[in-house]
């Protein structure tokens, strides 16, 4: 297991600025940097989230996961690719809205009386074809530090 450098607010701040800041797209260099930082960031924030100790806490799992990542889909909406990867990138993006999505309509589900078990399965189901596209995205773009989370 590798270890990661951590991430402080300061510098999240600092990317999140120069990502808005000006309407030129970035180097792929800096896409690179910028976004590796907000996705790292966004991992610290996950892995805090306990797992659930009985299906009853499922849905508050689920709704905590899909906090945890809107500070990021905020980030990376607000991040101007070089033109030549901005259509691979916002679909990649998109995939990850999406993702979160199912993870509230799941937890909607559940405090409305859905099967925790059975809804967790669907929602399985469902992430899994996104996550591919998400990681095949984050692939082309060569920033492996948003896969597979």
């Amino acid at each position: 297991m590798h270890t990661r450098p951590k991430v402080t607010h300061l510098g999240l701040l600092g990317a999140l600025v120069l990502a808005g800041c000006g309407s030129s797209a970035l180097s792929n260099s800096q896409l690179e940097s910028q976004v590796s930082q907000i996705c790292r960031a966004t991992e610290m924030r996950t892995n805090r989230i306990p797992t659930p100790a009985s299906p009853a806490a499922s849905a508050t799992f689920l709704e905590r996961g899909a906090t945890a990542l809107m500070p990021e889909l905020t980030s990376l909406k607000a991040v101007r690719p070089p033109s030549e990867v901005a259509d691979v990138y916002t679909a990649t993006v998109g995939s990850f809205e999406q993702k979160i999505r199912e993870l509230r309509g799941t937890a909607r589900n559940i405090e409305h009386g859905a099967d925790p078990v059975r809804a967790f399965q669907h929602l399985q189901r469902r992430l899994g074809r996104l996550e591919s596209q998400e990681n095949d995205g984050w692939q082309a773009l060569e920033l492996p530090a948003c896969m597979s989370r």
